[in-house]
């Protein structure tokens, strides 16, 4: 009898293991899948020169910036696009914040173009995307920065 007793305890258990499995697939969602999609955002650009010139030049516009899948399990590519601006970021994903994949952006001064450090980030809360992004050159002295940002809600 205790025999009996301990085959069944042993087939409950397996029973209610196996149903505790999800249905379907089995497979896990990928979360980048709630962020993918067309952004309508705004955009607002901030050039200055420490010391002299808080204010060297300033930008505005609207644009889209389209999200897709990248490679990497947690990466994303953001194609932004403005009228006369275009450029494809390579993003990585941690819960709802990302940071830009690259250290280094062009950043046009005067009439020249100078190698800066570049550091940028972005979030999502539901449907709305803001990244903020600094480019950096140190030249004759002084500190240029050209700070960008932009926000907007999903289509």
């Amino acid at each position: 009898m205790t025999r009996i007793r301990l085959v069944f305890l042993l087939f409950i258990f397996v029973a209610s293991v196996s149903a505790c499995k999800k249905s379907g697939s089995g497979e896990d969602v990928d979360p980048r899948e709630q962020y993918l999609g067309v952004y309508d955002i705004d955009y607002s650009s901030k050039t200055s020169v420490t010391p002299g010139w808080p204010t060297y030049s300033e930008d505005a516009g609207e644009g889209t910036i389209t999200i897709t899948k990248a490679d990497g399990a947690n990466e994303m590519s953001l194609l932004i696009n403005f009228d006369n601006y275009s450029s494809t970021e390579l993003v990585k994903l941690n819960g709802s914040e990302f940071t830009m994949n690259r250290t280094r952006d062009n950043l046009p001064f005067g009439n020249k173009v100078y190698d800066g450090e570049f550091t940028g980030t972005g979030r999502f809360e539901g449907n709305t995307i803001t990244m903020n992004s600094v480019t950096k050159v140190s030249q004759n002295g002084g500190l240029v920065e050209w700070k960008r940002a932009y926000k907007g809600s999903k289509r």
